[in-house]
């Protein structure tokens, strides 16, 4: 018999953005009475076989902030592609809770390596936007990130996404507020 947790996601009270699953080690000393223990080597779980992943440890961080016509999604540190995109959806619910139909991304702050299949990916996951009814999008990153065909923005405008990538916050915005 096998019993398999895919994640700590399936338990209501491990909500928090760092998860840990594992159990404390099971004792071998077993107590027998008047504060004496015995070495045991029973096992109480004998026949089981637990496994468990834990979930990826995100080390961007995300702050997001409402301005008063748009929401700003900053993303700070280092990490991977996967990383921001898995948290298009969250800033996405964020504007539609704010009622916000524009977006900033920031990543000017952020040090991520990104392939061309990671941009194909950043690119593809930004439908999540259009989808929450985020009319606007603009992205600005250190011309460093920016690739020059900007082949992200094009997955992403191919998706029917309404977005641009900037190098500079100024031109990003004068864009996003017309």
């Amino acid at each position: 018999m096998h019993f398999r947790a895919a994640s700590c996601a399936h338990y209501a009270l491990a909500r928090s953005p760092r998860r840990d699953c594992s159990a404390a080690p099971i004792s071998p000393l077993r107590a027998i009475g008047n504060g004496e223990q015995v070495a045991s080597n029973k096992n109480p779980l004998k026949g089981f076989e637990v496994k468990y992943e834990k979930e990826m440890e995100m080390s961007i961080q995300l702050q997001i902030e409402e301005m008063p016509d748009y929401l700003v999604a900053k993303f700070n540190g280092a990490g991977t592609a996967e990383e921001v995109w898995r948290r298009y959806k969250l800033i996405a619910e964020r504007c539609n809770r704010a009622n916000k139909n524009k977006l900033l991304l920031d990543f000017t702050e952020a040090y991520v390596e990104a392939s061309l299949a990671d941009k194909y990916i950043l690119g593809e996951q930004a439908q999540i936007f259009a989808r929450y009814n985020v009319i606007k999008s603009a992205a600005v990153a250190r011309p460093e990130q920016v690739d020059p065909e900007r082949f992200g923005e094009m997955v992403a405008r191919n998706r029917l996404v309404n977005a641009r990538v900037f190098t500079n916050a100024e031109d990003a915005l004068e864009w996003l507020l017309k």
